[in-house]
């Protein structure tokens, strides 16, 4: 791997032809998703990673149009393979911004960023947020909650993520900022796919319910010192508070919660569709597995 030395861009007036930042996609059968995604950063950076866990579409076709550096993993939680990315591949530059597929910048941000990094001013913060457009059935939805930063913008050296059931949470070793500009999530796969995919996602957070509540609790409480949590404060009562509610009872709280207090209800039928699905649906199908296997596990006895 390249020093830092040999990585730095070359900077004129305050400005840089490429970013001197490396983007890292994690793909699993992201046909509809990846070219849009590959398109908003192609040309803005000089180095793009793909990571694959075997897509059995045509992901990896179109992302070699886009960049030669494609790497294989087995499929897992999404902050192993986050962690195992940051630690293991040739990273060309100390700015790295994680992108999922169904994610796209804005020419906005990538103005921001670009300005930001390539400014000859030294840079006090080591990750930054960035706020997402939820885009979903065509929509914006503003409102429920959704509207809400993520931190994806982060020196290499500086974070790693912790596995929480359906869960990830960056962890930063230093200073965090928030960006102005949004980029923008859209998943185009469709209704069916998103349906089996919170099915899949529904299992890791029955298991982390089960049987690692408490180790979860305890490496929050760990993590904490002199660190930043992703989420902050909302990570702290999710795992202090909201775990303690009876697991029946959390669909209706978090719908309640989300539709209502968040004012999800503002953005038409379909907030209406997506809170029903996501606070509703999903937190009783998580209720179920749990039942499920619990029932089994007695009976077993």
């Amino acid at each position: 791997m390249n020093n830092i030395k040999e990585n730095r861009v070359e900077i004129k007036n305050g400005m840089c032809e490429k970013v001197p930042v490396t983007v890292i996609i994690i793909t699993l059968n992201e046909e509809k998703n990846i070219e849009d995604c590959l398109r908003s950063i192609y040309n803005w950076t000089d180095d793009i990673i793909i990571v694959d866990s075997y897509s059995e579409d045509a992901t990896v076709e179109i992302a070699k149009k886009y960049t030669s550096k494609i790497y294989f993993v087995e499929r897992g939680h999404w902050a192993r393979i986050r962690n195992w990315t940051l630690k293991n591949l040739p990273i060309k530059y100390d700015w790295v911004l994680f992108l999922d597929a169904d994610e796209r910048l804005t020419d906005e941000l990538k103005n921001e960023i670009k300005e930001l990094l390539c400014s000859d001013k030294e840079i006090e913060e080591v990750g930054f947020y960035i706020k997402r457009r939820f885009i979903f059935l065509g929509k914006w939805l503003k409102h429920g909650g959704l509207y809400t930063p993520v931190l994806r913008l982060f020196k290499k050296d500086k974070v790693h993520y912790l596995e929480m059931g359906d869960s990830e949470y960056a962890v930063v070793e230093g200073k965090v900022g928030v960006l102005k500009s949004d980029m923008i999530h859209e998943d185009k796969k469709g209704i069916d796919e998103w349906v089996k995919k919170h099915l899949k996602i529904a299992d890791l957070e029955a298991n982390r319910y089960l049987s690692l509540k408490e180790t979860t609790k305890q490496i929050i409480d760990k993590e904490r010192k002199n660190k930043v949590i992703e989420g902050g404060m909302r990570t702290f009562i999710k795992y202090k508070i909201w775990d303690k509610i009876p697991l029946f009872l959390k669909p209706f709280i978090l719908f309640s919660y989300t539709y209502f207090f968040k004012l999800g209800f503002l953005d038409g039928k379909e907030g209406l569709i997506y809170h029903l699905l996501w606070a509703f649906w999903y937190r009783l199908i998580i209720y179920a597995k749990v039942k499920e296997r619990t029932i089994g596990l007695c009976s077993q006895k």
